[in-house]
C-alpha cells in the first residue's frame, strides 16, 4: 500500500454511511477498521464489498464482542493507460491540424488548448484523490476539423467510486472548471496582446460571441476598437476563448455536468428546479445558436436531475460554499448566449 493516508481516507468515505468507524489502523500492508453497522450488518457488509471491489480493494470481516474488524487490502494491478495515451495523442494531432496556417501557429494553438484541457481534467482528478473519490485518468476526445473546428470534444473522467457528501461534490466539481478558467484567462490575455485589428468584413466567416469577461479583457488589453474595424484572435487567444466556452458549458447546472455537481452540493434537490429552468433557457437560445439544442438533448439523455450523495445531511463548510460560489461567478462572467454566428 503505497499511500496509506490517502487509501484510509478513500476507504473511510466509502464506508462512513454504512458503519460507525471508531478507529483505523495500518498493519502489515492492510487497513484495519473497528466498526459497527448503522443498520443491518449483513446489508452493510454486502454493500461494503460491492463498493470496495469497484474501487479496487478487497475486504475481510471478523466479528467480536466490540463489533466488526474490517481488514482492507489494495488490489494492485498496474496497467499502462494505453487507451488514455492513444486518445491524448490523437487529440493533440486533431487540435494541431484544426488551426489553419503555418506549423508555428498550429503549435501555439495546440499547446495553449491542450494545457487548458489538461489543467481542467487534472483539477478534477487531484481533487478527487484528495477527497478519496477514485477517478480514472482523463479520456480525451479527438475531433477532425471537418467535424469540429476546435479539433476536440474535450475530455471525460470516469468516477470509480461514489460521492459521500455534498462537500466532495462541490470540491471535485469546481476544481476542474476553476483550474481550466485560470489557464484560459492567461492564454486569452497573452493572445489578445498579439491579435490583429482589421477592417470589418476581413475577419472571415465566423463571428465569435462575447462574454462579460471577454469584453472586459478586450477593452483592457486591446483598447477601444475604431468604428469599421474588428480584431482577429491569435491562436493562443482563440484557445483561451475556447477554454472559457468549455468552462461555461461544463458549468451549466444540469445533471452530471460540473455545474450540476456544484449546484446540487450548494442547494440539494433544488438543483432539479434550476436545471429545468436552464433547460428552457437554452432551448430558447437554440433559435440563435442550434448548438444549445444538442446540449438540451444530452441533458435528457444523461439525466437532468442530479442523484443524491450518501450523506446529503452533512453540513457544508464555509470553504466549500465559497468554492461553489466562485464557480457560479465564473459561469456568470463567462456565459456566452450565442457562441458562434456567421457573418
Amino acid at each position: 500500500m503505497n499511500n496509506p493516508e490517502m487509501v484510509s481516507r478513500t476507504v473511510y468515505y466509502q464506508l462512513a454511511d454504512l458503519f460507525e468507524i471508531s478507529a483505523v489502523y495500518y498493519h502489515e500492508g492492510r487497513l484495519i477498521l473497528r466498526a459497527r453497522p448503522h443498520g443491518s450488518a449483513a446489508e452493510a457488509v454486502e454493500a461494503m464489498h460491492r463498493r470496495l471491489r469497484a474501487a479496487g480493494f478487497e475486504a475481510s470481516v471478523k466479528e467480536d464482542a466490540h463489533g466488526l474488524l474490517i481488514g482492507v487490502r489494495e488490489v494492485t494491478r498496474f496497467k499502462w493507460p494505453v487507451v488514455n495515451i492513444i486518445l491524448f495523442l490523437a487529440t493533440v494531432v486533431t487540435v494541431f491540424f484544426a488551426w489553419p496556417g503555418p506549423p508555428a501557429r498550429r503549435i501555439e494553438y495546440a499547446v495553449a488548448l491542450m494545457t487548458i484541457l489538461l489543467f481542467h481534467e487534472f483539477g478534477h482528478y487531484l481533487a478527487g484523490r484528495r477527497r478519496g473519490v477514485l477517478m480514472s485518468l482523463p479520456y480525451f476526445l479527438p475531433a477532425p476539423g471537418f467535424i469540429n473546428i476546435i479539433g476536440t470534444f474535450g475530455a471525460v473522467i470516469k468516477s470509480r467510486s461514489f460521492f459521500t457528501n455534498r462537500r466532495d461534490l462541490i470540491e471535485v466539481g469546481a476544481a476542474g472548471p476553476i483550474a481550466g478558467f485560470v489557464i484560459s484567462v492567461i492564454a486569452l490575455s497573452i493572445g489578445l496582446h498579439y491579435s490583429q485589428i482589421v477592417a470589418t468584413g476581413m475577419s472571415g466567416g465566423l463571428q465569435l460571441g462575447d462574454s462579460l469577461l471577454m469584453r472586459l479583457l478586450t477593452r483592457v488589453i486591446i483598447g477601444p476598437i475604431p468604428e469599421g474595424y474588428d480584431f482577429v484572435l491569435s491562436p493562443a487567444a482563440f484557445a483561451g476563448w475556447v477554454g472559457l466556452l468549455v468552462t461555461m458549458l461544463n458549468l451549466l447546472p444540469l445533471g452530471q455536468l460540473d455545474g450540476g455537481h456544484i449546484l446540487y452540493g450548494l442547494v440539494g434537490h433544488y438543483q432539479h428546479l434550476v436545471g429545468k429552468i436552464f433547460l428552457a433557457i437554452i432551448f430558447v437560445l437554440g433559435f440563435w445558436w442550434p448548438g444549445w439544442w444538442l446540449f438540451a438533448a444530452l441533458a435528457f439523455l444523461f439525466r437532468l436531475n442530479h442523484p443524491p450523495t450518501y450523506n446529503d445531511a452533512m453540513p457544508l463548510p464555509l470553504s466549500a460554499r465559497l468554492l461553489g460560489l466562485a464557480a457560479i461567478l465564473i459561469f456568470v462572467i463567462g456565459f456566452i448566449p450565442v457562441p458562434i454566428t456567421l457573418n
